[in-house]
């Protein structure tokens, strides 16, 4: 069994700030206070794909984003909340706070979603301010700042198949050759560590697992 594990930081979006407006209506004070709310902000989701079987995908980018909520505007018209951050992860997938190291989730059921990091409030317009005292306000709240973590994923892989064996003596081109599997070839004097996933050309996906090979 070997572990496959990522590190990242995420941040949910944040809130989109409410808007100071007035309407500009005869007999009524100061033009009557029309400012709508900010939307909320999206939020970081893992999501359990059946396809998926390494974390090699989060390799390549080390901060993941939702999107912010848009600013409320004249009219009493609220922004748009901010659209999620769905992140997908192979099932068995255990996730952590890195920090912290506290056990946060362990996705195990397809389609199973976890938000990691939840989008900020929006913030609310002066019309939520008016009041019999205070009929003209003249502010509103900003949005609130999305939840940041830093997170590690790790799934833990039982291997088909273990090759081991001294640097140089073929491991990646036996490899190269009998599987789907394309790890890099050169005539270096060292040993890897990074284990490489191959399916076999030959075999039936539907009834095998993918063999892992340790080179």
């Amino acid at each position: 069994m070997f572990i496959d594990q990522v590190e990242f930081k995420v941040q949910g979006g944040d809130g989109g700030n409410g808007v100071v407006s007035f309407r500009r209506e005869k007999y009524i004070d100061k033009g009557g206070p029309d400012g709508g709310d900010g939307g909320d902000g999206g939020s970081v989701i893992l999501k359990v794909d059946e396809g998926l079987y390494t974390l090699a995908d989060f390799r390549y980018n080390n901060f993941y984003r939702a999107e912010k909520g848009s600013n409320g505007s004249g009219k009493n018209q609220h922004g748009r909340q901010g659209e999620d951050r769905i992140l997908r992860v192979p099932p068995g997938t255990v996730v952590f706070d890195a920090e912290s190291d506290k056990l946060l989730a362990d996705m195990t059921e397809p389609e199973q979603e976890f938000v990691v990091a939840h989008g900020g409030e929006g913030g609310k317009g002066n019309t939520r301010f008016k009041k019999s005292t205070r009929k003209a306000p003249r502010f509103a709240e900003p949005g609130k700042k999305g939840e940041y973590r830093v997170i590690r994923l790790e799934l833990k892989v039982l291997a088909d198949v273990g090759l081991a064996g001294f640097p140089n003596v073929g491991k990646s081109t036996l490899i190269a050759r009998v599987s789907a599997a394309r790890p890099k070839i050169a005539s270096y004097h060292l040993l890897l560590s990074s284990p490489i996933s191959g399916l076999y050309p030959w075999v039936n996906t539907d009834h095998l697992s993918w063999p892992i090979f340790l080179d």
